[in-house]
């Protein structure tokens, strides 16, 4: 299996399993609800009857949130206390359903499964949550280590020591690419680790660690070249949603309400890329499986 025929079959399974995006976009809004509808009241009650708070609609405004933040900053403490623990129990309701995503692809049935997605999500919610921890531990450790090469390189982003100021720029310009492409390759280890930790329900997570890396290594070509090609995707698709929103003028109510109608497509399309990474990615599995099987 090719690279676009295991992009296509992740796109036709994503959409025979359709249930769970909404059950994923659902989830988001309504967690997002949780702070917008505070911060809401927040800026009615303190600058609601400022035109600024129109101005900032249509863009980034240093003046204003500085004004607001000394005037207003008791506020926001809440706000934030309350975005951090809601930002906390979405990432643990996405780690508790990775279970039932990855069994459902992987099991393939004919329609989305009610059973098959919350029974397995309860069955690897553990498991998937001790994944999620020791690949958190190596993300960091990967970001800390770019982070300390720009941060010497750019002697210490002191633009005093520097001789040129524009010297921070040009090592961002190189050392991010390459950041990207390093941590893009854990990222992928992580989703057919979980791949294998599903598939041959495994009980400790490094059962699936280790056969997942050395598929990865095995089949490198297919299998990076086929995350790069999802992730190519996501950056056009973000492109495409910046120069809609930069295209919108924001001079009525009308324009708000495309703007949010936009951006919520959005989030609907991250969503089924995520599926559609996952689902290309075990078809591209079982695909080298079984063509090992028949050999």
């Amino acid at each position: 299996m090719n690279l676009l025929q295991a992009l296509q079959q992740g796109i036709k399974q994503t959409w025979q399993y359709k249930p769970m995006i909404f059950f994923l976009y659902l989830l988001t809004f309504l967690l997002a609800a949780f702070v917008a509808y505070p911060l809401k009241s927040l800026l009615e009650s303190t600058v609601g009857h400022s035109m600024m708070i129109t101005d900032l609609v249509k863009g980034f405004d240093y003046t204003f949130l500085n004004d607001f933040k000394n005037a207003h900053g008791d506020g926001f403490l809440p706000i934030i206390d309350q975005s951090i623990v809601i930002l906390i129990l979405y990432l643990l309701l996405f780690i508790f359903v990775t279970g039932g995503i990855f069994a459902t692809f992987i099991q393939q049935p004919q329609t989305y499964n009610r059973s098959i997605f919350w029974g397995q999500s309860a069955e690897f919610f553990w498991r998937c949550l001790r994944l999620t921890f020791y690949f958190l531990l190596i993300h960091s450790f990967v970001f800390a280590l770019f982070a300390f090469v720009f941060y010497t390189s750019s002697n210490g982003l002191s633009p005093f020591t520097l001789e040129n100021e524009g010297t921070i720029a040009f090592n961002f310009k190189i050392i991010a690419p390459i950041y990207i492409l390093v941590a893009a390759f854990f990222f992928m280890w992580q989703d057919y680790a979980k791949i294998f930790l599903v598939d041959q329900d495994k009980t400790w997570i490094f059962q699936s660690l280790w056969p997942a890396l050395k598929f990865i290594i095995k089949h490198l070509k297919q299998t990076y070249g086929l995350y790069l090609l999802n992730l190519g995707i996501w950056f056009v698709m973000v492109f495409i949603n910046y120069w809609i929103s930069t295209q919108i003028e924001f001079n009525s109510e009308n324009a708000i309400w495309l703007s949010f109608a936009i951006s919520q497509i959005f989030v609907l399309c991250r969503l089924s890329l995520k599926l559609i990474n996952i689902g290309s990615a075990v078809a591209l599995h079982q695909s080298t499986q079984e063509n090992l099987s028949h050999s």
